[in-house]
C-alpha cells in the first residue's frame, strides 16, 4: 500500500473541518480562511481511533484539530 499524507484544516469562521490531499492543499493554503491544524497518515490515524476506547479516540480527535 502506498504511503498517503492528509492535511487537516478548519474553517476561521465556522470551525468547519476539511481533509485535503496534497494536490489540493496546495489550492487551500492559499485560502485565508482556512488554518492547516496537522499533517497526518490516515491509515495509522484511522486505525488509532478505531481500536481506541471512546475516551481516547475523542483525545486523538481533539488533538487532531488544535
Amino acid at each position: 500500500m502506498k504511503d498517503t499524507v492528509a492535511f487537516i484544516y478548519v474553517n476561521k469562521t465556522n470551525g468547519m473541518v476539511r481533509v485535503e490531499s496534497l494536490d489540493t492543499a496546495k489550492h487551500v493554503d492559499q485560502s485565508p480562511e482556512w488554518k492547516h491544524v496537522s499533517t497526518v497518515n490516515p491509515h495509522v490515524v484511522l486505525e488509532s481511533i478505531l481500536r481506541a476506547t471512546i475516551k481516547d479516540r475523542n483525545q486523538i480527535i481533539k488533538h487532531l484539530l488544535t
